[in-house]
């Protein structure tokens, strides 16, 4: 078969700004049983093992069998110990200890975790942004409680630091309970209506509460809507979420009628983040991932003097009051909340006050692409070129604030020139290097370290050279001094 090397990889560049952790404090009331121990041995795996005996499925807390805790077969920082707790549980707390009766321990580490063990995130301590402090010796434990807790299914612990005098050594264990959810899949094209009864729920506090997981950086998540241009939306729009709020004052123009508020940064990072919006009369208070915003409007005007229909997802195209060009909501929902009352278990259950429009599904699927993040600037990846000389494809998305950045490299082979993709004051520039040929340089693109995800598509077939930017948006052709021959890897970051 005469394919060729193709990649496709979504590279996130994150040297300026790290997202911080969306778990979202919970009642930890009985809610500390050990979950790590009572699993089995399979339900332990890791990046290497020295030998069968110190293999992960050793590495449960105050274990003394085998060799008395997993060690991997190089100490080095790219090793790690992944637990599946078999499903989606809420954590709590976490525990370490090293190999038993030897010198190999942890004195530091860094805690990841995921859904569906590919998308990962790494849980980040308030008061620091290193990772957990870990051993002094092998058989004291050294416990540390998670403020605020997370939930996930898989959890990785990655030893930064260890005994010199030893190797890695670990034993851990896991805190935590139960973890109930409820979750709605919107497709892009689907939203539900919910309608409540005027005179069995007049509420003096209206409470919203949900979380929300997308890989797009555009939608309504609610909409709510009254007399006069009144209305409370909340919309996702480049990675971040925008609360606008307007008092409906449309006889009286006035900078106070329309409110915006703004937080979160990269929520389109496919892990789910916690909303938390609270409303009482003119005083508005809106969380998400425990950065919060407060505000009270001026005037008497009351944000509660609303119809009794909330949207979420979209807006339906009766809405009376929004004119701006809007867009529905892609991805899921999870334990979605109005003043206590449970809309998704309601649209479930096919009630009344629920109508569906569209298609939504009661699950949340898996991502099947998920991010490469390159955290400083000696970070690279190598990928290997498949078989096949006369043709070559290469896809990737980016996105970044830095202006200036590799992103793709290749020689050629027998020495036979380069070529090179890189970000030039946030455009993306192409240089092309042959042996007895002065350089070319073309440039594309413009302002694409926005922080947004950008496509980029490189083609070469015989001497002729093709990238795309953002599809149509921008393209560059250039016919190359004899046939294509690049070398073994594609360096990209």
């Amino acid at each position: 078969m005469n394919l060729v090397a193709g990649a496709f990889l979504r590279m996130l560049f994150l040297l300026s700004v790290q997202p911080r952790s969306t778990g979202v404090a919970g009642n930890t009331y009985d809610c500390e049983t050990p979950l790590a121990s009572s699993l089995p041995r399979a339900s332990f795996s890791s990046s290497s093992e020295l030998s069968s005996s110190h293999g992960p499925g050793f590495a449960s807390l105050n274990r003394r069998d085998g060799a008395g805790g997993w060690t991997p077969l190089v100490s080095n920082k790219y090793q790690w110990l992944q637990i599946d707790l078999g499903e989606r549980m809420e954590v709590t707390a976490v525990a370490t200890q090293g190999g038993y009766g030897s010198s190999d321990w942890v004195t530091s580490y860094l805690l990841m975790f995921s859904d569906g063990g590919r998308n990962w995130k790494q849980y980040r301590r308030e008061e620091s942004l290193s990772g957990f402090p870990g051993n002094t010796n092998a058989d004291s434990v050294v416990h540390y409680r998670l403020q605020p807790p997370f939930e996930a299914r898989f959890l990785r612990f990655l030893p930064l630091g260890w005994n010199p005098k030893g190797r890695i050594g670990m034993r851990v264990e896991v805190y935590g309970c139960a973890y109930r959810s409820e979750m709605v899949n919107f497709d892009g094209k689907s939203s539900l209506l919910y309608t409540f009864n005027q005179n069995t729920m007049s509420p003096t506090k209206d409470v919203f509460s949900l979380k929300f997981k997308t890989r797009q950086n555009g939608g309504i998540l609610l909409h709510r809507e009254g007399q006069n241009g009144k209305h409370i939306t909340l919309e996702l729009v480049k990675g971040k979420l925008i609360l606008l709020l307007n008092s409906g004052k449309a006889n009286r123009p006035s900078p106070d009628a329309s409110v915006t508020l703004t937080l979160g940064s990269l929520l389109d990072d496919q892990h789910w983040h916690h909303v938390l919006i609270e409303i009482l009369n003119t005083h508005v208070s809106f969380t998400v991932d425990r950065h919060t915003h407060r505000f009270q409007a001026k005037g008497e005007s009351s944000y509660l003097d609303l119809d009794y229909e909330i949207s979420f997802g979209g807006i339906p195209g009766h809405g009376k009051s929004v004119a701006f060009p809007h867009k529905n909501f892609h991805g899921c929902f999870e334990n979605l909340c109005y003043n206590g009352v449970d809309i998704i278990d309601l649209s479930k259950k096919h009630k009344p006050q629920i109508l569906i429009m569209g298609n939504v599904s009661f699950s949340c699927s898996y991502p099947q692409t998920v991010p490469v993040t390159f955290l400083s600037s000696r970070s690279y990846l190598a990928l290997p070129r498949t078989s096949g000389k006369d043709k070559v494809s290469v896809t990737f998305q980016f996105r970044t604030w830095n202006r200036a950045g590799p992103l793709l490299t290749s020689q050629f082979q027998h020495g036979s020139g380069a070529l090179a993709l890189v970000l030039n004051e946030g455009k993306l520039k192409l240089s092309l290097s042959q042996p007895g040929h002065s350089a070319r340089d073309v440039t594309a693109g413009a302002g694409l370290n926005d922080g947004q995800w950008h496509s980029v598509s490189l083609s070469a077939k015989g001497s002729h050279l093709n990238v795309m930017v953002d599809g149509a948006a921008a393209s560059m052709a250039h016919s190359l001094s004899g046939q294509i021959d690049l070398g073994d890897n594609y360096y990209l970051g």
